[in-house]
């Protein structure tokens, strides 16, 4: 089951790649243009992020069948850039559907709290996907998409530190943070739905910072460290979103950074936190791929983010462009460090075993 997980990563190779160019482009750079390059969002959240969830969950099940999500999902790329974009939005359509099945046959055999959490997540995927295909307008969707990530990097969180001693008081006070962050959904933004998703995701953030494991994790060597590190940077940066949002002004730069503030800040990472844990876990691979190097990556990624976020407030388009460009590069040349970091893991593991 896991080793046919395997098809799916170039799909995922794939979307990430051609999300990374999009994005470059619509930046202003001057490369070669390809017909997706108006969908980078649908691209980076959908048929990237989304695929990579629905992997990660689907080889938890033994019928091989559940792998035709991620699939079906990841195949929407190939859809984006030959410039059947309705068709690929409908394949992500049917990703975010199937994520709310999955998850409901998780609840039904586990009744798990964060499972829920889960659901709420795959249920704001699947309204901001029907919305980008009725309306093809994505600033529609991109706020469900927000509540979506946050959903499901809380749930995550909370199933990953689930031996942690939380209190009623302070599970109701997470469920009221994250219950207010939906609230400000479905109220328009002009409405000041964005002032109440700013709070809500504001109180989960702090609420993260006092009873997430990350603040236990700072304090002990290795990958715990790196791991804790960048969770908590991540929850400064959904601090960040929400003061973007709070200060919204309308400038097409200072939206620019309140989403990345949002999407790399804090989604990438939780990524960069999970990705060693993660991608040994879906593969079944007995391997901890964790070095200090890729503390590198997490630091340039840092620092081009900030400078992006300062370019988009100084409305400083050249400085922004540039920034943009390290964020692609600096993504990219992590994932290929995980991946040589596998690999050369699996190499030792090998010599080991004919030793």
């Amino acid at each position: 089951m896991r080793l046919k997980a395997v098809y799916v990563l170039p799909l995922i190779v794939f979307s990430l790649l051609l999300a990374i160019w999009s994005g470059w482009i619509r930046i202003g750079w001057n490369f070669p243009v390809s017909k997706s390059v108006g969908q980078h969002g649908a691209l980076m959240v959908g048929s990237f992020l989304t695929t990579v969830i629905l992997l990660e969950r689907a080889v938890t099940f033994k019928n091989q069948l559940v792998l035709l999500l991620p699939l079906i999902n990841g195949l929407s790329a190939i859809f984006f850039v030959s410039g059947n974009t309705i068709i690929a939005q409908y394949l992500l359509l049917a990703g975010s559907f199937g994520f709310c099945v999955m998850v409901l046959s998780f609840i039904y055999r586990y009744k798990e709290q964060y499972y829920y959490l889960f659901f709420a997540g795959a249920f704001c995927l699947l309204i901001g996907n029907w919305l980008l295909i009725k309306n093809q307008f994505y600033p529609q969707s991109v706020p469900w998409w927000m509540g979506y990530l946050l959903l499901t990097i809380v749930a995550e969180r909370l199933e990953l530190s689930r031996f942690l001693q939380v209190s009623k008081l302070q599970n109701n006070m997470l469920l009221g943070s994250l219950l207010i962050a939906f609230a400000g959904l479905l109220i328009p933004f002009h409405y000041k739905g964005d002032v109440i998703f700013a709070a809500g995701i504001a109180l989960t953030a702090l609420w993260l910072f006092k009873y997430d494991m990350a603040v236990k994790s700072v304090k002990r060597a290795g990958q715990h460290r790196y791991s804790g590190i960048l969770l908590i940077t991540g929850y400064v940066w959904l601090i960040v979103t929400a003061i973007f949002l709070l200060t919204a002004n309308g400038n097409t730069f200072w939206y620019d950074a309140t989403l990345h503030s949002f999407f790399i800040g804090f989604v990438i990472s939780m990524i960069f936190s999970h990705a060693p844990i993660i991608l040994p876990a879906v593969l079944k691979l007995p391997v901890k791929p964790y070095r200090p190097v890729l503390y590198v990556w997490f630091l340039l990624m840092q620092a081009s983010l900030l400078t992006r976020i300062i370019a988009d407030t100084l409305i400083l388009p050249e400085l922004r462009k540039w920034a943009g460009m390290i964020n692609g590069i600096v993504l990219l040349i992590f994932f290929i460090s995980i991946a040589v970091l596998v690999k050369t893991e699996m190499n030792k593991r090998r010599r080991l075993v004919k030793a």
